[in-house]
């Protein structure tokens, strides 16, 4: 892979920069790859829960959750994926790709702790399907996912968005008891991007109502969220609350924390990522899935 004729299958400045940072060396390959073979089409066309990352009109970036039964993410061909399913009416990922294109897709099985990037570039079609050309694809390690199984659907009716510029009480509460929370984050070159982060409960520090602290823990390398961090702070957050099937969506903007006092605070964190909140979206029935905890993942540090 060169990135002389495809930018996307190389790492830009802002992975290179954090990279030497850590101590991090690659070799000139990585592992991203522009089309989907056989084997990831299968994957996707079996699972049930995806996370989106899409950028405003302002150019704030949101994390959002769709779902449905197996088959609702088709690969129509080698490039191209129809992600059909259900997200909350007022999601903005229903609008976002009308503003900017650049589209990232994370699909998650839980329960295998198994997972997959996709990112590229997309259109919203009129039955609120999602058509994303991809042009970086590429697996994830297991570490830190905490599993859940699907155990049956939910029909309630979605209440309206909840918005606000702080967390309530209760939203602060919400976030410290999550085990589990997504990040979208985008570049300039590469676009948007949508990955995972688990811990313990409490592993996400509630500062303030506009303020919070996450540990950064050993990884595959790569550094796809800290590099785009480096090059753009503006990012999402999304905390499910797997139990009510509601989400809170967080955006604002993020950096990067090499030596904080605090690190010694955070068991197995080699960094510090310290997020201020901008706008907080709360919408309940996110999601029509049931989930059961089924165990912490055996790699989060003790």
């Amino acid at each position: 892979m060169t990135s002389d004729n495809n930018p996307w299958l190389s790492y830009h400045e802002g992975e290179l920069a954090v990279q030497r940072r850590a101590g991090v060396r690659h070799g000139p390959g990585t592992m991203y790859h522009p089309a989907m073979p056989a084997g990831v089409r299968q994957f996707l066309a079996q699972q049930q829960l995806a996370i989106l990352a899409s950028v405003d009109r302002d150019g704030s970036l949101w994390a959002s959750l769709r779902s449905g039964a197996p088959g609702f993410i088709t690969a129509v061909d080698e490039q191209t994926l129809r992600i059909g399913g259900y997200s909350h009416p007022e999601d903005l990922v229903m609008e976002n790709p009308a503003a900017h294109d650049q589209l990232g897709l994370l699909v998650i099985d839980l329960e295998t702790r198994s997972r997959l990037r996709v990112n590229g570039t997309a259109i919203v079609e009129s039955d609120g399907a999602i058509v994303l050309k991809t042009k970086q694809v590429y697996g994830n390690c297991q570490k830190y996912i905490q599993a859940r199984m699907i155990v049956g659907e939910r029909k309630a009716v979605a209440a309206g968005a909840r918005s606000s510029e702080r967390l309530d009480a209760r939203q602060q509460s919400w976030i410290t008891a999550a085990d589990t929370f997504f990040i979208a984050t985008a570049h300039r070159r590469g676009g948007a991007d949508a990955s995972h982060r688990g811990g313990q409960p409490s592993f996400v520090r509630v500062e303030t109502a506009s303020r919070l602290v996450f540990p950064d823990y050993r990884g595959n390398g790569m550094f796809n969220t800290l590099g785009n961090l480096e090059s753009n702070p503006r990012t999402g957050l999304l905390f499910p609350d797997f139990a009510a099937g509601a989400v809170l969506q967080l955006s604002g903007r993020a950096a990067v924390l090499w030596d904080d006092p605090r690190l010694a605070e955070f068991p197995g964190a080699e960094r510090l990522v310290v997020f201020d909140i901008e706008k907080v979206v709360e919408l309940s029935e996110a999601t029509h899935l049931r989930f059961q905890f089924a165990g912490y993942s055996p790699a989060l540090p003790r």
